[in-house]
Formats: structure tokens, C-alpha cells, sequence
């Protein structure tokens, strides 16, 4: 098999999808499939009234193999497509940013060792390729440096280390390095149901 002598990368690390209830996905991945989960997270965020509320959760289900961070992420928004027609193309007002449509890819993740992400920053910026470097931490709360077109060192307690950039037709690619502080993280979030989304 040929190498890659450029960016070095280490395999698929996961793909990212949306789902329409995180209960019902939890159920069917973890519970009919058997996949553990690996960490889970939930987001805050203002309502119209500028209160914090719970806004969306993320779960990693884990896949196997000699990578024991691959997995299949799912992203699911009480404000998301999945409230909407699914004939619904352009994003409807109000839609938090961050949601996708159900079933629909939300990135591919190419996974890197922790010292080759400043190096990828720099390749894609001589090739002329805008991205984002993106720091994550969790103190207290889900917390997201980002840098654009640029890289910022991680800071002590960073969780993962990633690069977003798109290729020519828009497909959103991920270079992610995980972090020691990351197998801390808690997979200990209640799956929230669509069905309930109101209640919270």
C-alpha cells in the first residue's frame, strides 16, 4: 500500500452524522448493535428569551478495531432539521448553526498524531486552503477555542485537537489529534428523545 508522506495520517478516526432522537439512535447503535458508547456531551445555549438551556447532545459510538477512539458521532439539535420537513433544503430561521439534516454526513475525520497538527495547519495554508484550528477543553463546560487560518498551542487539559477545512465540492474534512485529557471524559449523559424535546 502506498504511503502518505505528507500528512501522515493514522486511518479514519470516525464519521459524523445527524440523527432525528439521540434515544432512538442510542438504542439502535448501542443497545440492537452493541457499540460502547465512548463519551457523550451536551450543549448549552440562549433562548429567544436569553435564558441557557439545553440546545443539542453529541454521543461517540465506539466501533472496534486497533483504533480504540474510531467511532460513529452523532449530533442531535431540539432546534434542528429533525423539527422540520425533511423536503426543507436551505436552513430554516431560527435553526441553531450547528444542526444538520437527518441522515446527512457532517464531516469526515482523518486522525493524526498530537505534534503533526501544527504541520498540517502549515501545509494547508501553503496550499491556500482556508480552515479552522480548533482547541476543545472542558472547564467547567464544553468550551471551543478556535483560530482561523492560523494555530493556537493547546493549552494544559485540552481534550482534542482538530483542523476543519472543505474540500473543492464542500465536503467538510476534520484532522483531529485526541489529547490524554480526553479518556476522562464522561459517557454518562441521559439520550434525549425527540419526543420529549419540549420537556426540557
Amino acid at each position: 500500500m502506498a504511503a502518505n508522506d505528507r500528512f501522515d495520517f493514522q486511518g479514519l478516526d470516525h464519521v459524523a452524522l445527524g440523527c432525528s432522537d439521540m434515544k432512538q439512535t442510542y438504542d439502535f447503535y448501542h443497545g440492537t448493535l452493541g457499540m460502547p458508547v465512548l463519551h457523550t456531551i451536551e450543549y448549552m445555549g440562549e433562548n429567544a428569551e436569553g435564558e441557557t438551556v439545553p440546545m443539542g447532545q453529541h454521543f461517540f459510538f465506539g466501533v472496534g478495531g486497533e483504533n480504540p477512539n474510531a467511532h460513529i458521532a452523532f449530533f442531535y439539535w431540539k432546534d434542528g432539521y429533525q423539527n422540520a420537513p425533511k423536503v426543507v433544503e436551505n436552513r430554516p430561521e431560527g435553526v441553531n448553526p450547528r444542526a444538520i439534516k437527518i441522515a446527512a454526513m457532517h464531516h469526515v475525520n482523518l486522525r493524526v498524531a498530537p505534534e503533526r497538527i501544527e504541520d498540517c495547519c502549515d501545509k494547508l495554508g501553503e496550499a491556500g486552503i482556508e480552515y479552522r484550528h480548533s482547541t476543545r477543553y472542558a472547564d467547567p463546560e464544553w468550551r471551543e477555542v478556535r483560530t482561523i487560518n492560523g494555530y493556537t498551542k493547546p493549552e494544559p487539559g485540552c481534550l482534542m485537537d482538530s483542523v476543519y477545512f472543505s474540500d473543492p465540492d464542500g465536503v467538510q474534512l476534520e484532522v483531529n489529534a485526541w489529547l490524554p485529557a480526553w479518556d476522562a471524559w464522561p459517557n454518562d449523559h441521559e439520550p434525549w428523545s425527540n419526543e420529549s424535546a419540549d420537556q426540557r
